[in-house]
């Protein structure tokens, strides 16, 4: 079971270098799929980060399947008061019930303190046509409060491609 997830950012060369340098490791190299020059490395082996800037997240829940193939949708949500535990419940089925053609869902937090409040949710599809037809079911529209950006409300998502 994964109970923690660091990725971080980088040249292509660069990240190859730290994957060649750790083959033990279950890595996926990913391209940001709105900035082509974007390129993050996420460590899936659950050890201690290796990365120099990492970003370190908590996994609280998850439904996968061993390999984590496909696209990588990234979701990042922060928000204020009672709305904070509905929040944690709708991620939360959204991880159990592994909707439609979900390969895997995680519901994480960020490790560092100042920042623990902010839950993620990462899952992972097999096509862009699989993201998008989730993303108009009724399983996301109970997320729909929580991605927009408000005063009391901070969202961001971001889709990730494997590099081949």
């Amino acid at each position: 079971m994964l109970t923690k997830l660091s990725f971080t950012f980088g040249s292509h060369q660069i990240l190859q270098g730290i994957m060649s340098k750790h083959p033990d490791r279950k890595f996926k190299l990913m391209q940001a799929s709105t900035h082509s020059n974007k390129l993050a490395l996420f460590d899936l082996s659950s050890q201690e980060t290796i990365f120099k800037t990492p970003v370190i997240l908590n996994v609280l829940d998850e439904t996968m399947n061993s390999n984590y193939n496909g696209l990588f949708y990234y979701q990042s949500f922060e928000v204020n008061g009672d709305r904070q535990q509905v929040l944690y419940n709708s991620l939360q089925k959204v991880v159990n019930d592994k909707t439609g053609n979900m390969n895997a869902g995680l519901m994480m937090s960020v490790a560092n303190k100042a920042e623990s409040a902010t839950l993620i949710l990462l899952t992972v599809w097999d096509s862009f046509e699989d993201l998008t037809a989730w993303k108009n079911s009724d399983s996301f529209a109970a997320l729909t409060n929580f991605t927009s950006m408000g005063s009391d409300n901070y969202y961001y998502d971001e889709t990730y491609r494997p590099i081949a």
